[in-house]
């Protein structure tokens, strides 16, 4: 679903951020990428989607096709970001927000208008993540949890078959993090929706994700399934804390328990 060749990116040709990154995600995949502050994740995510802003060197192959083959509104039906809820700061209702996703598909006449299909997909965006009761209710009024849910929505209306989340749990509490994961995780594996998301909680990433890719530095330290999370000196290396990964006591994957420093003093 996603093939990334030797991408070498940055703001300034002189000052890469990202250092000749090569991966692949396959279709149906939930794919984590993890690393500090400043190690080029979110990067990745512009210069598969947004390469114009950048100085970049490389191949992006998305469904079988050059990146740079599609034209803004293509990649927009095939791909889709979960943005952070500070991105929408107009008093809109739930329903036009999630409308927002449907307008790839809309032509470019001058009275274009919605169809009766593109209210369809909406309901049914709305009805997938649990946001229909609050169909009408303004996007401001909503708490963190569910504005994020009201994001994926829109998100999902653009019937992607590759989703991007950059730091989707980013402001929520434990409960709705989880809420989402496992409502990301439910559209993965019943719709084989490709996930590639951005993740900062390591013990999040060991639970839902298929496999990880840890970046340093804008370079590609370590890929694989949720074992590699059971190499504390390479966690170590990569994230500078000191550290102990144990197994799930049900699940049975790596999960991380970091060492303050007061302790050894």
């Amino acid at each position: 679903m996603l093939k990334v060749c030797n991408i070498t990116a940055g703001y300034r040709s002189e000052r890469p951020v990202l250092k000749d990154v090569s991966l692949e995600v396959k279709k149906g995949e939930f794919y984590a990428l993890l690393g500090p502050n400043g190690s080029g994740k979110t990067t990745f995510i512009k210069a598969i989607l947004d390469p114009k802003q950048l100085k970049m060197k490389g191949n992006v192959e998305i469904a079988g096709k050059e990146a740079r083959q599609y034209s803004k509104d293509e990649l927009a039906r095939v791909t889709a970001v979960l943005s952070q809820e500070h991105a929408v700061s107009l008093d809109f209702t739930v329903e036009q927000i999630v409308l927002l996703g449907r307008y790839p598909y809309q032509g470019k006449g001058l009275f274009n208008t919605y169809k009766k299909e593109d209210y369809a997909i909406v309901d049914e965006c709305l009805e997938k993540t649990n946001c229909m009761a609050f169909k009408h209710k303004y996007f401001q009024d909503l708490s963190g949890g569910e504005k994020q849910r009201v994001l994926l929505a829109k998100a999902l209306a653009q019937s992607p078959q590759l989703l991007f989340l950059d730091e989707p749990t980013n402001h929520l509490d434990i409960k709705h993090s989880i809420e989402l994961l496992n409502l990301l995780k439910e559209l993965q594996l019943n719709n084989e929706l490709t996930i590639v998301a951005i993740l900062h909680d390591l013990n999040l990433a060991s639970l839902y994700a298929d496999r990880l890719a840890l970046l340093k530095d804008g370079q590609k330290i370590a890929e694989g399934d949720e074992h590699l999370l059971l190499d504390e000196s390479l966690l170590k290396s990569v994230y500078g804390v000191d550290l102990i990964s144990s197994l799930h006591p049900v699940m049975g994957k790596p999960q991380i328990s970091f060492i303050p420093a007061y302790v050894k003093a």
